[in-house]
């Protein structure tokens, strides 16, 4: 049995107080002994339509009471990313398509930012809790594994909250649940001088194109990749072609028949 705890928060202007913590199943056929997440989540949703002083930032952490500060944080029972984006049907497509393919179980919602932006997150159950150090590296894993650009600021921190209102919906996709210690392990050597953060930025960068060019005849009939000489001697004559002189054996050979 998959245990998963929701806590929630109180947004203040300047500050997060926490409100409550559930701890749920992560199968929906656990029984009366613990309910589904999802049951869980779904009435939190019908609760903020009836009643609109519910607590709206969530966690998938333990905390003691107090506000959203790494002091008062106990262990995650979920690793939560959370994305941005202009097209967010388009975000959350590539995120169920890279965490299917990856075979992962996870959970799919909308969600905001504290300034109300549109947000999607991707919640990552766990077969155990964590601490921050195994959190911060099982994060920025993930993060490599997806793929996926313009993460939200601050996104691998285990105190991330992310911000609900009533008309965020939420969607389970069955899968392997990630066994955190394991994951680690197997991934130890891995992602060793990448840097996760640079996820938060809008796209990867263009790579240089390192590809030697292929270099043919006026008639496409011959086709070669020069070497080094024959590239700057080419280089030469196409700055000397652009004043009318041409002074290469290719093009002695190619225009003495015209």
């Amino acid at each position: 049995m998959t245990a998963i705890t929701l806590t929630r928060f109180i947004v203040n202007p300047r500050s997060y107080a926490y409100s409550d913590s559930y701890k749920a199943c992560l199968d929906s056929t656990a029984g009366d002994n613990c309910h589904s997440i999802q049951l869980y989540m779904d009435g939190l949703m019908h609760q903020m339509q009836m009643h609109h002083d519910e607590p709206t930032a969530w966690s998938f952490s333990e905390w003691r009471r107090g506000n959203n500060t790494s002091e008062y944080w106990l262990r995650a029972t979920a690793v939560v990313l959370e994305y941005r984006g202009k097209d967010l049907a388009q975000v959350t497509t590539e995120l169920n398509a890279k965490a299917t393919n990856l075979g992962y179980a996870h959970i799919l919602m909308d969600s905001l930012t504290r300034n109300g932006e549109q947000t999607i997150s991707i919640v990552f159950p766990l077969t155990e809790a964590i601490d921050k150090k195994q959190y911060a590296r099982l994060a920025s894993v993930l993060m490599e594994e997806l793929g996926q650009y313009r993460a939200a600021d601050g996104n691998m921190a285990c105190t991330h909250l992310i911000h609900i209102d009533a008309r965020c919906e939420q969607a389970f996709i069955p899968g392997a649940v990630i066994a955190p210690r394991a994951k680690i392990k197997e991934t130890e050597a891995a992602y060793q001088n990448m840097d996760p953060k640079r996820f938060e930025a809008g796209g990867s960068a263009a790579g240089v194109h390192l590809v030697a060019p292929i270099t043919t005849s006026h008639d496409g009939m011959f086709e070669w990749t020069p070497n080094a000489a024959e590239k700057a001697q080419i280089d030469a004559n196409a700055l000397l072609a652009s004043i009318g002189v041409d002074l290469t054996s290719y093009g002695q050979l190619l225009t003495d028949n015209h």
